[in-house]
This record gives C-alpha cells, sequence and structure tokens, in this order.
C-alpha cells in the first residue's frame, strides 16, 4: 500500500506494537495464537519504511536512537519538576509536559514528516480511541448521578445508618471496589466515583485525602477481581505454557492470588476505618439532615445496570449508555432532575451546560493528556526503544534464572508503568511479550508471570505522585467540585500516595513473591530451552 507521495505505506500495520488492539475494551484480549504467529512479521514491517540512513527503523533519530525516548522521559521530568518545585497539581501539567516533549523528539528526529505520522498513529489504533470514548462518555454518566442527587442519598445512608467519618470511607473503599469489579477497567470507574463519593464523604466527616486514597485502592481491588477486568484477560492471553503453548489460566491466576489481595484489602479497610475520619465536618448536622434524600438512592439502580450490562457483555461503553439512559429517567420520573438539567442556555455568556456538555468538558483535560501519552508511546515503539530494551533484557544472564528473572519482569514493568503514567493497561501491553520470553526461558509459569505482571502495573508505579494519572486525575477532579463548592477541601498528590493502602501493600507482597519466592515452587515448569521450541510455541 502507497501513500499520496509513493512511498511504501507499511507502519500503520507496526500499530500492534504499540499499547492498544482491537478488542481491548470488551475484555477479550490479545494473546489469540493468530496474532501471536504474526509477531514476527509485526516487526518486519515496522522496520521497513525508512527516511534515514539507518534502515532498521520506521522513524529515525540525529545522532542515536536513544532519542525515541526523549519525549517521554522529558515528559517525566518536566511534570516532576512543576509537581515536586513548583507544586502545581492537574492534568494541565501533563499536557504541558507531553507537548514540551512530543516537540524535543521533533527537532531530532531525521525523517519529520513520519513523526507525526506516527503521533497519529497512535491515536487511531481501536483500543486508543476506545479509551477516549469511554472517558468522554464515563464523565456524562458521572454527571447524570450528580444530577439525580445520589450524593444526597449517600448522606442518607451515612446519617441513618452512623457511617460517618472512617467508617464511611470504609463504605467508599467497598463501593468502588464493586463498582469496578463490574466494570472491569479501574481508572474511567474512579472518574466516575471521585464527584459521587468525595463531597458526600467530607460533609461527613472522613478525611479528604484519606477519601481519596481509598477511592484509588477500591478501583484497583476491584478490577483485580473482576472476572471482565481488560488488564486481565489482556495479560493471561499473552502468556503461554512454555511446554504445551497454552495461556494462562484465569481461574488459577485468580485462586493464586486472591487471599494475598482480600488480606491486603482487609488490612487496608482497617487502616481506612482507623485514619478516615480525621476530617471536620463542613457542615452543621442540621444542614447535612436537610441535604439528605432517600431518593437519591434511585441512582444506584443504573450502577447496578451498568455493572450487569458489564458483566454480561464485557463491553465498557454498552453498559455506560444503558445506565445513562435508565439514569436520565429515573431522575425526571421521581423528580430529582429537571429538564434544565439535561441542557440549559447562557445566552448572556453564550454556553451550554447540562449533564452532557458539562460531562463532554470535565473529561477535555483528560482526553487531551492521553492523546499526546499515546503518541508518545508511538514514537517509543516506531523508533525501536522498546525493541532495544527487550534485547537488552533477554540478554542478561539472571534473565535464565527463576529468581532473577522474576526480578526483571517486576522491575520492568514497573518502570514502564511510571513511564506511562501509571496506565495500566497500556503497561500490560507494552511489556507482556518481553515477560513472554523471559519467562518460558527461565521456567516462570505462564500463571505466574500474570500475576506478578498485573501485580506490578496496579500497585506503587501506578500511583507516583508526579505524574499517576490516578492521583493527578483525582485532584483535577476535585479542583472542580472545589470551584462549584468552596467548602470541599483541595488536595496534594504526595500525601495522597501515602493513603492508597491497597497498592502499597500489595508492592510489598510482590517484593515477597520476587525476594522469598512466594509460591514459585508451585508454579515451577520446565524452561524453553531451545530458540526454536520457543518460537513454535509462541505459534
Amino acid at each position: 500500500m502507497r501513500n499520496r507521495d509513493g512511498r511504501q505505506e507499511k507502519c500503520c500495520h507496526a500499530n500492534r506494537l504499540c499499547p492498544s488492539a482491537h478488542g481491548l475494551i470488551e475484555g477479550t484480549g490479545t494473546g489469540s495464537r493468530s496474532e501471536q504467529s504474526n509477531r514476527k512479521a509485526v516487526f518486519a514491517l515496522a522496520h521497513q519504511r525508512v527516511d534515514g540512513k539507518d534502515k532498521r527503523f520506521a522513524l529515525q533519530f540525529y545522532g542515536t536512537q536513544g532519542f525515541a525516548a526523549l519525549p517521554i522521559l522529558l515528559y517525566m521530568v518536566i511534570a516532576a519538576v512543576i509537581s515536586i518545585g513548583i507544586r502545581y497539581y492537574g492534568m494541565e501539567a501533563l499536557i504541558f509536559a507531553s507537548v514540551i516533549g512530543l516537540l524535543a523528539g521533533f527537532f531530532l528526529c531525521r525523517n519529520k514528516l513520519e513523526y507525526w505520522a506516527s503521533c497519529v498513529r497512535g491515536l487511531t489504533q481501536f483500543g486508543n480511541a476506545n479509551l477516549i470514548f469511554i472517558f468522554i462518555i464515563i464523565a456524562v454518566f458521572g454527571k447524570v448521578l450528580v444530577a439525580g442527587d445520589i450524593g444526597g442519598g449517600l448522606l442518607w445512608i451515612g446519617l441513618n445508618c452512623g457511617l460517618q467519618g472512617g467508617a464511611f470511607v470504609v463504605l467508599v473503599f467497598v463501593g468502588c471496589a464493586v463498582f469496578a469489579t463490574g466494570s472491569g477497567a479501574p481508572f474511567p470507574a474512579l472518574l466516575a466515583l471521585v464527584p459521587i463519593f468525595y463531597p458526600s464523604g467530607v460533609m461527613l466527616g472522613a478525611d479528604p485525602t484519606v477519601l481519596v486514597g481509598a477511592m484509588i485502592s477500591g478501583v484497583f481491588f476491584g478490577d483485580a477481581l473482576s472476572p471482565s477486568s481488560q488488564v486481565i484477560h489482556v495479560t493471561i492471553n499473552s502468556q503461554h505454557d512454555p511446554g504445551t503453548g497454552r495461556p494462562a489460566d484465569l481461574v488459577e491466576v485468580m485462586k493464586a492470588r486472591s487471599p494475598y489481595l482480600v488480606a491486603i484489602a482487609l488490612v487496608s479497610a482497617v487502616l481506612f476505618f482507623l485514619l478516615g475520619g480525621a476530617g471536620a465536618a463542613t457542615v452543621s448536622p442540621q444542614e447535612l439532615a436537610g441535604m439528605a434524600d432517600a431518593r437519591g438512592l434511585l441512582m444506584f439502580v443504573p450502577i447496578a445496570l451498568l455493572l450487569a450490562v458489564c458483566v454480561k457483555t464485557r463491553n465498557l461503553l454498552m453498559g455506560v449508555s444503558w445506565a445513562i439512559l435508565a439514569g436520565v429517567v429515573l431522575g425526571l420520573a421521581s423528580g430529582l432532575m429537571e429538564p434544565a438539567a439535561l441542557a440549559s442556555f447562557d445566552f448572556a455568556k453564550q454556553q451550554m451546560h447540562g449533564v452532557f456538555m458539562d460531562g463532554v468538558a470535565s473529561s477535555v483535560n483528560l482526553v487531551f493528556a492521553s492523546i499526546l501519552l499515546f503518541g508518545m508511546i508511538q514514537i517509543a515503539v516506531e523508533g525501536g526503544i522498546l525493541e532495544k530494551c527487550c534485547d537488552f533484557l533477554m540478554g542478561l544472564k539472571m534473565a535464565k534464572r527463576p529468581a532473577g528473572a522474576e526480578g526483571i519482569v517486576a522491575l520492568g514493568t514497573g518502570v514502564i508503568c511510571c513511564l506511562l503514567s501509571g496506565s495500566e493497561l497500556p503497561t500490560v501491553i507494552m511489556f507482556k511479550d518481553v515477560v513472554e520470553n523471559i519467562g518460558q526461558r527461565s521456567g516462570i509459569s505462564a500463571n505466574r508471570r500474570s500475576i506478578l505482571l498485573t501485580a506490578m502495573a496496579t500497585n506503587i508505579p501506578a500511583i507516583v505522585p508526579v505524574n499517576s494519572i490516578f492521583i493527578m486525575g483525582s485532584i483535577t477532579l476535585v479542583a472542580g467540585l472545589a470551584g462549584a463548592n468552596p467548602a470541599l477541601p483541595l488536595v496534594a498528590p504526595v500525601p495522597i500516595f501515602t493513603c492508597c493502602f491497597y497498592p502499597l501493600m500489595l508492592a510489598a507482597v510482590c517484593f515477597g513473591w520476587v525476594v522469598f519466592g512466594w509460591g514459585r515452587k508451585a508454579t515451577a515448569c520446565k524452561p524453553a530451552i531451545e530458540k526454536k521450541d520457543l518460537v513454535a510455541n509462541n505459534g
């Protein structure tokens, strides 16, 4: 296939190297045998289109191909300076850092036209574009729930059941876990839940920082237990037994790690209960009683519908669409919503408001940050950085021993997750092939590889307070809520990090898995000694 200039157009086929693919959001995974059989062809296609002197990679850079990693590295540095040095917290900082990083990479790239084409290819892939739509639609759903006074329903529960302070924080932790279990997507779940739980929790005396930490912890825990989790399905379908070639077993993976995860969740709940009540109620008990409204509990019907549809179809967009319709119908029928809540016009300022427009507007910064991140990832892939890292890691002697190989898997997953702002799904997709090759050569079972990969993508590297989308996204949402209600306090990234008890303790468990070998003997398998056998088993 040729483009308008008559040059060979093939790099679009290399998109499979980028962290997205058809079926990710539906939970179908990317580890089918047919796709694995195309891996060599994909790498070959990615190396054909070249304007520079080195014909190995699609993008060529002056001096060294290492500059392909410059956009992401510069993005990390600038985001850290803004967050730690200037103490500005928000998604705008990530957007600014992304733009600077992309422009710096552009001026060091030889084939500059292809550079921006690579950025566009990062966005045009199905998985990435689908995530953008999820961010937008689930933001609308969050506005529907707020307009339906779900906060009043939560206040009614808290006042009538005595769930205030730390007890309400535990309720938030459990509620977020249940929501994420059904949706199978932790970050979109967080986007929908922060506007619901934060105002109510603060009014009921919950510590704001611990409250946000409980929400982040809850969505991680719920996703880890979800049978429809995108991260889990991508992982288990990408890891194969070196002897049989069979993918990891979902049931066995869940059975092996669930005792650890449940134990961590129970300890986290105790900490949330003990530390979550340090906040001061922002309104009097009389005012709280006036704001409480049992009718707001009707908004849990759309949430239940969303979870049911997601579990059945494994499609988050499908579930959110029906949930929005149910929320609007119930809100209007119960009198919780006025028609003006759906659409209203400010002619003086020439602005349009309502659950739909306000929802879309609230997702703009996240959408922009994601688009730019997808572009930086694609540049790193087509510039050959990912392949060079893979070759380096698989050439290490320690990669041939189970203990050393597990250390590489854990460390490598953590580093990539940090560079990708804690985006757990892109992390898994970028690193899964490296984990597959290292694991098969060293005798790490497919089940254990799956456990390590998903756990490392959802602990400390996902909540680094410099650029984590979970922390920065929460801060941005809270800032928007505080702008509408000055009584709500703002939160900062480092304190939130220290209150994310579940991912922090999960990191400690991962340390035990790797360093002390917990469960390693029970899952050991024979390594793939012959390279030809490894290739054959991968399809």
